[in-house]
């Protein structure tokens, strides 16, 4: 059995293997609401990671544009500018903390 919460409209937003919270409606695991629950975060969960994709592959569109001198990195607007270094100064601080300090970058290879 699994454990539901429902929200104001009566559809399940809350999924545990115990009674947890709001979640204190026993469903067994086949109920077509529950596998519908799932599936939707499922597919949820890949639109995600497939939306943090495509933006690191804008992000190596634009350096690889600014590389070739086709623009230039002020020919950008302020908030995209203050973005893409925030960007990836943060890579680099993970990239920093995961390889102990190893330095390099982590453009995705084609």
């Amino acid at each position: 059995m699994l454990y539901v919460g429902r929200d104001g409209e009566g559809r399940i937003s809350e999924l545990h293997p115990m009674p947890l919270g709001n979640a204190h409606e026993a469903l067994p695991a086949d109920n077509p609401e529950v596998l519908q629950f799932i599936h939707e975060r499922w597919r949820q969960n890949e639109l995600d990671a497939l939306d943090r994709d495509f933006v690191r592959v804008i992000e190596d569109t634009i350096e690889l544009l600014i590389a070739k001198d086709l623009i230039l990195f002020t020919d950008l607007p302020a908030k995209v500018q203050e973005k893409l270094l925030r960007r990836k100064e943060v890579r680099q601080l993970r990239h920093y903390d995961t390889n102990f300090g190893s330095g390099g970058d982590d453009i995705i290879p084609l």
